[in-house]
């Protein structure tokens, strides 16, 4: 193995492959550990869609030594802490949060999951039909259909344009010869960053988790599926229901995690739509009364992105609302007062400082970027690239990303037309 030590975490890489990184926060009586794996549903055929998120599900079951579902819960919930687990399109994740008395009780408990999960026939039927009900849930939730149909238009023919719960369809076929070859595909060593943050020692993090995971081996860490088409043409999808609420998801093609200009691209997004402050709010909500909540994001993957602006609105205003909201977006690209994008940056780095302070979100800070990035930003480094950002950044990343002829939008609402939309979208 090999260690290197910064100012704030501590990395070392087990003989096996497998990445340790820590954070040491005297200051507090928790500790939160997160086991990354390298696979979501963008690693996934068109016959897989949804494995990796119900594979998730199934690593909760039982192992051979914790042979139920409550030996698993339990084993957290009974030291007072909380367990959970979610699978994006890069990655799979497993994590609890606990007093720093139980790290090792804790890290034991996580790796077992990943490693000696039996898979019993029984509870993968069980468990397929209950990701069905979830996935019936979240079609039912307008807010969460539009973002699935807006995924489907920026990525589409692509597994980042499925939802990452799969269809019932190739939910209802998995069998559990395809489960047990995907995690044996994809739950490896070297495809596995545990991140601990919290009163913890990294020695011993790594001697409690070198013991725990020794004789389990390594094999090559499968590719994954590059996106790289590039459209320019306005579309627009939308998903009647009969609704009191039209939700919107506006969108324009982004920048990957590792850009240069992702600092200069986050910052467009908090100054267009991200606070009570932000240009959208104020406008769109503050001054016209078009809705109740209205917010921008990036997305960012490790091949591409997309910036998403959300909003749900009254169905009779919905040209008056895209159309303000295409307004804001297109002032970006030429006017920003050095005073509004001060106060983006003091906004934006606050937020990671208040983050900062606890546990779980530094442990998701340094397993994320560890698993995705192959290395750790320091804090203060994140801070300064924000500040080094000027207005011509801005100005030269507003005019290359902003283009009308790239604007993708999905409604779910009581419409059947697109054409009104559609012009709108064209301006």
């Amino acid at each position: 193995m090999y260690s290197s030590t910064d100012t704030s975490f501590e990395r070392t890489v087990l003989s096996n492959g497998m990445r340790i990184v820590t954070s040491t926060m005297p200051y507090t009586r928790a500790v939160s550990v997160s086991i990354y794996v390298g696979v979501g549903s963008r690693y996934e055929s068109d016959e897989q869609a949804g494995i990796s998120h119900v594979l998730e599900h199934l690593v909760f079951k039982g192992t051979e030594s914790r042979p139920s579902p409550l030996d698993i819960s339990g084993g957290i919930e009974g030291l007072g802490g909380v367990l959970n687990a979610g699978t994006e399109q890069e990655l799979t994740v497993y994590w609890c949060k606990v007093a720093a008395t139980y790290l090792e009780e804790s890290l034991d408990l996580l790796l077992d999951m990943v490693r000696n999960s039996v898979y019993d026939p029984d509870e993968i039927e069980r468990e397929l039909k209950v990701v069905i009900e979830e996935q019936n849930m979240v079609n039912d939730q307008p807010s969460s259909k539009v973002e699935q149909l807006i995924d489907g238009i920026l990525w589409p023919d692509h597994p980042l344009g499925r939802d990452i719960g799969g269809t019932h369809e190739s939910v209802s076929k998995m069998t559990r010869e395809m489960i047990l070859e995907h995690a044996e595909r994809y739950y490896f060593p070297g495809n596995i960053v545990v991140s601990v943050a919290g009163n913890v020692v990294h020695e011993n993090v790594v001697s409690v988790v070198s013991s725990l995971t020794n004789g389990w081996l390594s094999h090559t860490i499968p590719d994954w599926t590059r996106f790289d088409r590039e459209s320019h043409t306005p579309e627009i999808q939308i998903e009647y229901r009969k609704t009191e609420q039209s939700h919107l998801a506006i969108a324009l093609p982004g920048l990957p995690i590792d850009h240069p200009d992702r600092y200069a691209a986050d910052l467009l997004s908090v100054v267009l739509g991200e606070g009570m402050s932000s240009r959208l709010f104020v406008e769109v909500r503050e001054k016209q009364g078009l809705a109740y909540e209205i917010n921008s994001s990036n997305i960012h993957f490790m091949d591409c992105g997309a910036l998403l602006i959300i909003a749900g609105v009254d169905p009779k205003n919905v040209q008056r609302a895209v159309s303000t909201i295409l307004n804001e977006v297109s002032s970006l690209r030429y006017q920003l007062p050095e005073q509004e994008l001060d106060k983006a940056k003091r906004m934006s780095t606050g937020i990671m400082a208040l983050r900062m302070e606890d546990t779980r979100a530094v442990s998701a800070w340094m397993g994320t970027q560890e698993l995705l990035l192959n290395r750790i930003l320091e804090f203060e480094e994140v801070v300064n690239s924000v500040y080094k950002v000027t207005i011509d950044d801005i100005h030269r990343v507003a005019n290359d990303l902003l283009k009308t002829d790239r604007l993708k939008m999905a409604v779910v609402g009581p419409h059947r037309g697109s054409a009104r939309l559609l012009q709108v979208l064209r301006l």
